[in-house]
């Protein structure tokens, strides 16, 4: 059953590209030329300086793409469908979230090429990157269910998706170093398992040195926010089915 669930939404996602396909190249242009401002302006020295924007780009697309799906949805009329699915819901959006998870991965990996092409930049990778941003992209899932979750009851949350995206890309570092922020803002940053994923991911990077306890700290608080999204989830989602959903754009 996940596996066709899996299938269709690969396959209703690859229509959407290919139906679609100006808006994505259009916005996969727009990437090339912020990370191409981003990059040539980082020092070239150190082997990490596009680690912060991956991160960014990833995660806050996990984030923002999610809300923004189901308010179409809503939109559409077909969200009933998905409800009565013989599946929880909240796998069916685990399900989506894979797929939106993986064709970006595949869009940024074409944006580090074409930068390479272009630019000449050389990407220093890590095979330990990826359990690293697992575990941050798990953390991040579960504020993604609360977005859900939010979305169902109230439509416009995803109206705020901009200022979520471009809010992580603050919080996180992943431009403006975290030193030049305001105390309290650091403070709050320094709660994200993004940006605990960003720092530990530099480290392994320019020192090539992963601390256990840190990575452990990580999987810690992205448990912490996986356990805490998904209550969140769960009572608000109860409460929307009991009030009924709101269909006001």
């Amino acid at each position: 059953m996940i596996r066709q669930v899996m299938r269709v939404e690969l396959k209703k996602y690859l229509i959407e590209l290919k139906t679609y396909y100006a808006d994505h190249l259009v916005g996969m242009a727009m990437t090339v030329i912020i990370f191409s401002v981003f990059a040539l302006s980082s020092p070239s020295s150190r082997a990490s300086f596009y680690i912060g924007f991956v991160y960014w780009y990833l995660l806050s697309s996990l984030v923002t793409e999610s809300s923004t799906t189901i308010s179409m949805e809503k939109q559409m009329g077909t969200l009933e469908q998905l409800l009565i699915k013989p599946i929880p819901f909240e796998l069916l959006i685990t399900i989506k979230t894979m797929v939106w998870y993986g064709v970006n991965v595949i869009k940024v990996g074409l944006v580090l090429l074409l930068l390479s092409l272009i630019w000449g930049i050389q990407f220093s990778v890590h095979w330990l990157l990826l359990p690293v941003f697992l575990l941050a992209s798990l953390g991040i899932f579960g504020f993604t269910l609360v977005l859900v979750a939010l979305t169902l009851k109230y439509t416009k949350t995803a109206s705020f998706e901009s200022l979520i995206s471009y809010g992580l890309l603050f919080l996180t570092g992943a431009v403006v170093p975290q030193d030049n922020l305001p105390t309290v803002i650091q403070w709050l940053a320094n709660t994200l398992p993004m940006t605990h994923g960003i720092r530990i991911s530099r480290n392994l990077l320019d020192n090539g040195q992963l601390s256990i306890a840190e990575l452990l700290q990580l999987g810690l608080q992205s448990l912490v926010y996986l356990a805490v999204g998904y209550a969140l989830f769960l009572m608000i989602y109860k409460k929307s089915k009991k009030s009924g959903i709101d269909r006001n754009y």
